[in-house]
């Protein structure tokens, strides 16, 4: 599998300054329709979904990393986005640490072998906190796909 077939520059947000959880969900769906990858009428419906399995538990698994996630019918392909918050935000996070990398993975519910395979891999990927730290201090998206391009060859 690679992430890379899942992301590109269009799905990578710097910078994020949002403060909590659905403030944050909110903003990630507004950017990935903003790039077209998603229709502005499912936004609602997608990010009540998402919120809904953000209160079975929190996917915030710790180690300042959160993978919400969803499978939903009106999702045609697996979507990836990955927000780099260098401030960090609140995500209820099963630590209690704020959260710097929010990976979104969103796919339709034929896809759920795919969808359970990239949120193992995201998992892996991102418990290395070296890797973790040159997200933090990466300042362009072309930078982003290079440190994941490289990553995901050590973590396979």
């Amino acid at each position: 599998m690679n992430v890379l077939d899942y992301l590109d520059k269009d799905s990578i947000i710097l910078d994020f300054k949002q403060k909590n959880k659905k403030a944050a969900l909110s903003a990630i769906l507004d950017h990935i329709v903003l790039k077209k990858k998603l229709k502005k009428e499912s936004k609602k419906d997608i990010l009540k979904i998402i919120l809904q399995r953000e209160e079975i538990g929190s996917t915030a698994i710790g180690g300042y990393i959160a993978l919400p996630h969803a499978r939903i019918d009106s999702i045609k392909d697996v979507m990836l986005c990955l927000c780099i918050a260098s401030e960090g935000l609140d995500f209820d996070s099963l630590d209690q640490e704020p959260v710097n990398i929010i990976a979104l993975l969103l796919s339709n519910q034929k896809e759920a072998g795919l969808h359970l395979k990239m949120l193992a891999f995201l998992a892996r990927m991102l418990r290395d906190k070296y890797f973790v730290q040159q997200l933090k201090a990466a300042k362009t998206e072309e930078e982003v796909l290079a440190l994941v391009s490289k990553q995901q060859q050590v973590s396979r």
